[in-house]
């Protein structure tokens, strides 16, 4: 509609777009006039003096994203084949820990066949020159087939019950550590003593087993501290042998093995102070020391502590006592020599173990026969004395410690 007095803008359309109109003429001839049509040009070209409106770009998401139980299945997958990869790994190291133990087990069983000989109550006090027996005072027992993989302690106690003397042989062998172990609160030893009078072959053998193994250790062995608690545990396992009586009567050979157990296990500080002794009674000249009676009073002193409340006690080891009072005064002697002669001292281990330090004696004197010189004459004629008297294997060791002993006591 015309407007009076003034010019008036054309209207637009809210739909189409348009630029705004033209002014038109003034007065009351004023009209409608189209308003102009852009060109192409001028919409694209920076310079128009209005751009079209952009719109803002959204993130869509093409896929949706997953339900609650879908990532509840999907942990549960995950944490399973993790549990199996963990289970493979584990399997893995214990299959690599049993290969290396074979390996340890190989050593073991070439060793066990010359340190674990005797089969029954191997303790010999006349020499151990018995069957079997090479120049070393080791037998040719030892033998039995080994094991694929370490035998276990059920393994062990099954063969108690069912009486598998074949497979008690073969740790024995092999495996002696585990007749030391306790297992379901019981020693194997006690186990079978337990069961009762059907098993007494079975407790026979056990306590043979223990009673002879510390007799069959070499010099290197007790530099190994998996020796000294193997002998730590041996010693547990012969004090419940003879607290419990488990052999019929009073058994010399288990309390002698008791006893040498007892002086390993604590170390040789007891046999070097002992030897210490003696050998300052060796070097009085006065004619009125008894070395031998003395040594031989230290060690029956040594066994009445150690047995005391022992059913049989001291009266059941007169033999171990002479061996080992014997001992002494050949390491006492021979230390003494060393001595003078700046030489190496008798082992220990060999101390109250048959004839093996009279035999480590003579192997001592041939080798140092150059340098006897330098040992004055009475210390020489101790020596001679030794080697000719405690070595005599047509007596038994009580009638050699005496021999030696009229030799010796009292004669400067």
């Amino acid at each position: 509609m015309p407007t009076h007095g003034r010019p008036t803008a054309a209207l637009i359309p809210v739909e189409a777009h348009s630029m705004p109109s033209s002014a038109g003429s003034a007065g009351s001839g004023s009209r409608l006039v189209s308003p102009p049509i852009p060109s192409s040009d001028q919409v694209r070209s920076p310079r128009s003096p209005r751009s079209p409106r952009i719109l803002s770009s959204s993130p869509v998401l093409l896929h949706p994203l997953p339900t609650s139980s879908m990532m509840a299945r999907e942990s549960l997958a995950q944490s399973e084949l993790e549990l199996d990869r963990q289970q493979r790994q584990s399997l893995r190291e214990r299959e690599l820990a049993d290969a290396l133990q074979e390996q340890e087990w190989e050593v073991q069983r070439s060793l066990a066949k010359s340190e674990v000989q005797e089969t029954y109550l191997g303790v010999r006090p006349d020499g151990g020159k018995g069957k079997g027996k090479d120049k070393a005072g080791k037998d040719d027992w030892g033998s039995s087939r080994g094991f694929v993989r370490p035998p276990q302690a059920y393994e062990l106690y099954k063969a108690i019950d069912k009486k598998d003397i074949e497979f008690i042989m073969r740790v024995r062998d092999h495996a002696f550590t585990l007749l030391l172990q306790k297992h379901g609160g019981e020693f194997p030893i006690l186990y079978a003593a337990r069961i009762g009078q059907s098993h007494r072959d079975v407790v026979i053998l056990l306590v043979g087993a223990l009673s002879r193994y510390v007799n069959h250790l070499d010099e290197e062995d007790f530099e190994k501290k998996e020796t000294r608690n193997v002998l730590k545990a041996l010693r547990s396992n012969l004090k419940l042998a003879i607290d419990n009586a488990l052999l019929p009567g009073h058994n010399p050979s288990l309390l002698s093995s008791y006893l040498q157990v007892l002086l390993m296990s604590e170390g040789d500080s007891w046999i070097h102070k002992a030897s210490y002794d003696v050998s300052l009674l060796l070097r009085d000249a006065s004619g009125s020391s008894t070395p031998v009676a003395a040594a031989e009073k230290m060690v029956r002193g040594f066994c009445t502590k150690e047995l005391r409340g022992v059913p049989g006690g001291v009266g059941d080891v007169e033999e171990y006592i002479a061996n080992a009072g014997l001992d002494l005064v050949i390491m006492a002697a021979w230390g003494v020599a060393a001595g003078q002669m700046e030489v190496e001292p008798l082992s220990t281990h060999t101390f109250a173990r048959d004839l093996r330090t009279w035999t480590m004696l003579n192997e001592a004197m041939e080798e140092n026969k150059e340098k006897l010189g330098k040992v004055n004459r009475r210390i020489r004629g101790i020596l001679e004395n030794l080697r000719e008297l405690a070595g005599d294997t047509k007596k038994g060791v009580r009638g050699r410690l005496r021999d030696v002993q009229e030799a010796l006591d009292g004669k400067g």
